[in-house]
């Protein structure tokens, strides 16, 4: 598989995962906002569906943006990096499906089948060819894990917020 067919996968593997979320998410919030940690049950709590609808179709757009971008300028390691980071954010999301798989929901979470169908064996695929065939430098390798964790975490909650305020 060549390099711009595997990142083109990104967002149509994100695509696929979302639209699972969406379908499944009505049925699950209830049940997640009422057995998220004390510690998220505030953030949580204030989650509508159609904030959580705005915040997959963003989710959506932003791996095609990327990816256009690499398109664009095939030679940009910024362009790149940024396409492997959300490879990496993906990679994070599975370990947070099957966790609130377990933790919080004991059983199935909205995303969990695509998660570890579609996610995780792409995630790695990507994820482990980039580094064998140096796609980036060393340290921009190794800043892809922080860097996801900022991402999956800090402008995941943004993004839901920001949706909230967009369909006020």
């Amino acid at each position: 598989m060549t390099r711009r067919t595997a990142l083109w996968l990104l967002p149509i593997i994100f695509a696929a995962h979302n639209a699972e979320e969406a379908l499944t998410f009505p049925g699950y919030l209830p049940v997640v906002q009422a057995r998220a940690p004390l510690a998220l049950r505030p953030i949580v709590s204030a989650v509508s569906y159609p904030q959580m609808l705005v915040a997959l179709a963003v989710a959506t757009a932003l791996p095609v943006a990327v990816v256009v971008w690499n398109e664009l300028r095939p030679r940009s390691s910024p362009a790149l990096w940024a396409a492997l980071l959300l490879t990496t954010v993906m990679l994070l999301n599975v370990a947070t499906h099957i966790s609130a798989a377990v933790f919080v929901l004991r059983g199935y979470s909205p995303g969990l089948v695509t998660a570890l169908a579609l996610n995780l064996p792409y995630s790695l695929y990507v994820l482990s060819r980039a580094v064998r065939e140096r796609w980036l430098s060393r340290a921009g390798l190794v800043s892809l894990l922080p860097a996801a964790l900022v991402v999956h975490g800090l402008l995941l909650v943004g993004m839901i917020m920001l949706a909230g305020l967009a369909l006020r």
